[in-house]
């Protein structure tokens, strides 16, 4: 099958899906021509299973074009083919320009039935036209193994600086969780690319300068999936308080490897966390504008972070220290188990159906 795909190849979350649907697709009957957004910088180990497409400079004039983009973009596609746009989005609402954008495809796929759900919030002619893809995991890479030593507990943050994902509240629920005298660390990932230097140092202060600072560790963006296994490889518990996430791939990637989860039951990731599987934080305490003054300012809602939430993510960190330190904390099986179906592989099996069915 013929097929323009529209999108980015690099590292980051949009290139990083786009990378990996492309490596699949190929394994299947498709002819891909890919088209651009921004320089491809792919991940070295996924470049040479997808260095063939992303060099083609032609596309096909008649076939449909999957685009896998922001929402307030996808009023543009390429060939004259049907048009899927597949944006990852946070928010329950829309502005009126993104309303406007995703107005403009034949098909919207997007990774959650949540996500369906927004969409079809916004726009209830959506409601056969939209589609779930789920995102995935490289099972070559993210494979079980067995928890590091319990002599300290380690908790483990992966995600970009945001008011978003929570690392206003992290370091409050860190060290109310904990005191000097406990065995446990928090190690962490947040390098922001979007962020200058002095924002990144107020930040990285408001650990710094708390009462457990000598338990926190900066660890700087990785190059390499297999250098992220590695370091979520040393941790016990990943911990997500996110206000609102389209997906958020190393949740689902810690699963893949066994580790717990201590996480907010909202929005995209609901997807693949659930109470068999993750230590969920009940959302009690409603929305508050989505404003951070930087990435958000003011439109839709997220969730809120208030006392209630950051008490019950106190409690399940603590009860994952104890737990680690009786030595009756195990590998999360049930994690593994659950999220197996959301290999790449598995995942880009749904895509090539979904693609099928609107394009036939």
């Amino acid at each position: 099958m013929k097929l323009n795909i529209q999108c980015p190849i690099n590292t980051l979350s949009y290139g990083y899906v786009s990378s990996h649907f492309i490596k699949e697709l190929q394994k299947r009957d498709y002819d891909l021509r890919h088209i651009k957004i921004g320089q491809p910088d792919p991940d070295e180990n996924i470049a040479p299973f997808i260095n063939d497409v992303v060099s083609h400079w032609d596309f096909f004039h008649d076939a449909p074009c999957l685009k896998i983009w922001h929402q307030h973009d996808l009023h543009s596609f390429t060939g004259k083919g049907p048009s899927i746009g597949f944006p990852i989005f946070e928010l329950e609402e829309f502005f009126p320009h993104e309303k406007h954008s995703l107005a403009y495809p034949d098909f919207l796929f997007t990774c959650s039935e949540w996500g369906r759900q927004v969409f079809i919030d916004n726009n209830p002619s959506r409601k056969d036209t939209s589609h779930v893809v789920p995102l995935g995991y490289d099972d070559n890479i993210f494979k079980p193994i067995d928890l590091p030593s319990p002599e300290t507990t380690i908790f483990g943050n992966f995600g970009k600086f945001e008011v978003r994902k929570g690392h206003d509240v992290l370091a409050n629920i860190f060290n109310k969780a904990f005191e000097k005298d406990d065995n446990v660390a928090l190690i962490m990932m947040p390098h922001n690319v979007f962020l200058n230097e002095n924002e990144i140092n107020n930040w990285a202060n408001v650990y710094l300068s708390s009462k457990l600072a000598n338990k926190i560790q900066f660890i700087n963006r990785v190059k390499t999936q297999e250098m992220a296994y590695n370091i979520m490889s040393q941790i016990h518990c990943g911990i997500f308080p996110s206000r609102a996430e389209g997906w958020n791939l190393e949740a689902l990637e810690l699963l893949a490897c066994g580790r717990h989860l201590i996480i907010t039951d909202c929005t995209g990731h609901t997807e693949f966390c659930d109470s068999s599987n993750s230590r969920l934080v009940n959302m009690i305490s409603g929305y508050e504008p989505a404003f951070d003054g930087k990435f958000f300012h003011g439109q839709g809602s997220w969730r809120s972070i208030k006392e209630d939430e950051i008490d019950q993510m106190v409690e399940y960190m603590r009860e994952i220290h104890k737990l680690n330190q009786e030595g009756s904390l195990n590998i999360n099986t049930a994690g593994i188990d659950s999220v197996k179906k959301f290999t790449w592989s598995n995942v880009t099996d749904i895509l090539d159906d979904k693609i099928k069915t609107v394009t036939t």
